[in-house]
């Protein structure tokens, strides 16, 4: 077979593949457009923790480590819910249970966050309210439906 002929063919294969599977809801499209948000705020969040531990008071009680491990923590949830972003957009199952609980843990710690401030913390707050949105449209409506379709 020649190389024009292979090509053609993996091309075939591909478009196949593509009519086979189903078409993606704007729901499931509109979860993974905000997880992508909601994991690089969590980033952006882990790195002002971060940044918060040269904090002169922070430093003089000898909360620097802690506030330091607090950011990278919010740094890992950040990265691993932007992985999870890519697998949701292709109705992975497992992605969208396992995302559904990092996102809850995700609202978890901002809660502690907020709770432990002393001030009102204004991007804690729009991540869980952001985040409460994204497994709210997972769970419901036609992204539900798009995830119990056979594989």
């Amino acid at each position: 077979m020649t190389q024009a002929g292979a090509s053609t063919d993996r091309a075939v294969e591909r478009g196949a593949e593509a009519a086979a599977r189903p078409r993606r809801p704007a729901e499931v499209t509109v979860v993974v457009v905000l997880t992508y948000v909601v994991g690089v705020l969590t980033l952006l969040f882990g790195i002002l923790l971060i940044l918060l531990r040269y904090d002169a008071d922070l430093q003089a009680e000898g909360l620097a480590f802690g506030v330091t491990l607090a950011g990278a923590i919010t740094i890992l949830f950040g990265f691993f819910t932007l992985a999870l972003a890519s697998l949701i957009s292709r109705a992975d199952r497992a992605a969208r249970v396992i995302l559904t609980v990092i996102l809850g843990l995700n609202i978890l710690w901002d809660v502690l966050i907020i709770v432990g401030s002393d001030t009102v913390d204004l991007v804690a707050i729009i991540d869980a309210v952001l985040v409460a949105a994204v497994i709210a449209v997972l769970w419901v409506g036609r992204a539900a439906r798009f995830f119990r379709r056979p594989a």
